[in-house]
């Protein structure tokens, strides 16, 4: 393990010109030196692709690796993302997210020496459009929650490398829930276990694509039909309490939200 493991931070976007500058900071101001940085585009027709042009020009002492192209969804750019990188720990902060701070990744490594973990699950700070704090993202200490519930932030999570190389990348069957099936996949079939760090790395936008319930639903069912697979017991009305819940935590959050607005 090197005293200075080298990070790869992967950007997926598209057409995310109003947010893609603010992630690309947090990251690119970070104060630790080894890190490569990819920005996966998604083939945007905004002014995306001229900012992250315009703000990589100001960091030439960066590693930074642009990509526009099609793609067919959010796992196949975050693929695109981890067949690029040679970091030892590789993290994915998607357009909109960013860094609290600029000492975020020196702690991520920091720990990662010191602790020498393989899956680290830091905190997340979601925040409404205009930034302002909702809650806190943190993963529950007992991985067997993650049959209940995704607990873990991706945002917030930072992977050794090997995992991928082990254990394969995100399924493209999947348009939402990929990082969830993921989580499952390493933890019970894999048997690797996350380390909680004590801190939090992320402000998360809330919203994006998860915010489309029936979809998700819809990839929810499709996920607990392979939990079998991994090694995971679980009966028809484990499923049926599991897609209840998303669907009424979904209908409460939206009315939190609405009544915030009030």
């Amino acid at each position: 393990m090197r005293s200075d493991p080298l990070i790869s931070v992967i950007t997926i976007c598209r057409n995310a010109e109003k947010h893609i500058r603010a992630t690309m900071l947090s990251v690119l101001d970070q104060k630790y030196a080894n890190i490569e940085y990819f920005i996966v585009d998604g083939n945007s027709s905004d002014e995306t692709i001229k900012i992250v042009k315009e703000v990589s020009g100001r960091y030439p002492y960066r590693k930074i690796e642009i990509i526009s192209e099609r793609d067919s969804g959010i796992a196949d750019a975050m693929n695109k993302g981890i067949r690029l990188a040679s970091g030892e720990i590789i993290a994915h902060l998607h357009a909109g997210d960013r860094y609290i701070d600029s000492l975020i990744l020196s702690k991520v490594a920091q720990s990662y020496i010191k602790d020498s973990w393989r899956w680290g699950v830091a905190g997340s700070v979601v925040v409404n459009a205009s930034g302002k704090k909702l809650h806190i993202y943190n993963a529950e200490p007992d991985c067997k929650t993650l049959l209940k519930k995704n607990c873990i932030p991706h945002q917030s999570t930072f992977l050794v490398k090997d995992i991928f190389d082990t254990y394969g990348l995100f399924d493209v069957s999947y348009k939402q829930a990929m990082d969830y099936e993921y989580w499952l996949r390493i933890a019970f079939k894999g048997k690797e276990r996350y380390r909680i760090l004590p801190f939090n790395t992320t402000y998360f936008m809330d919203g994006g694509k998860s915010s489309n319930i029936f979809e998700l639903l819809k990839y929810l069912h499709m996920l607990r039909k392979t939990l079998s697979g991994y090694g995971c017991k679980v009966t028809a009305l484990d499923d049926l309490v599991f897609l209840s819940r998303v669907m009424v935590f979904y209908v409460f959050y939206e009315l939190k939200k609405k009544l915030r607005i009030l």
